[in-house]
């Protein structure tokens, strides 16, 4: 295991739990995750640090949409944001994916949980049609964030 797959694992295994008890991504995690992803990718040459910062930057503006649509908080954004510059580019491509892939499996776990299948379903299809939803829920992201790391680093994809 990489230097930087162990600090994506501890820092969003981290964030999880924090997100769990307080409901919120500390913003010292999310920034010592960003410096140490500059700082592991430091020696592997100015094309590969470009790409560090250009995902974490790319991620963190994409994000912000995302934030300001109300589909993720801040915490959220910046962590993934962080977590792109770890895994670098073009890695961060998959494991965006497996990030949202593991927050759609969450959200349907929760809503099966609280009995809010049907409203969850239909909030989905307002958002698909008119780009607002229906309905506002929380979910602790981070535990998305931690089971998208999970899966990426257990496969072998772009490493």
């Amino acid at each position: 295991m990489t230097a930087a797959t162990t600090v994506l694992l501890v820092a969003t295994l981290a964030a999880a739990v924090t997100d769990i008890r307080a409901r919120r991504i500390p913003n010292a995690l999310t920034a010592t995750t960003a410096v140490m992803a500059v700082g592991i990718h430091l020696f592997d040459g100015i094309g590969t640090e470009l790409g560090v910062v250009g995902a974490m930057a790319a991620a963190f503006v994409l994000g912000s949409f995302a934030y300001t649509a109300g589909w993720f908080g801040g915490g959220d954004v910046k962590l993934i944001a962080a977590c792109c510059g770890l895994v670098g580019f073009p890695a961060a491509f998959p494991f965006v994916l497996d990030v949202l892939v593991a927050g759609g499996v969450l959200a349907l776990v929760a809503a099966a949980a609280n009995g809010r299948l049907v409203a969850l379903v239909r909030s989905t299809t307002a958002v698909a049609m008119r780009g607002t939803a229906t309905e506002k829920t929380t979910l602790p992201y981070g535990i998305a964030i931690a089971a998208g790391s999970i899966a990426y680093a257990l496969t072998p994809t772009l490493r």
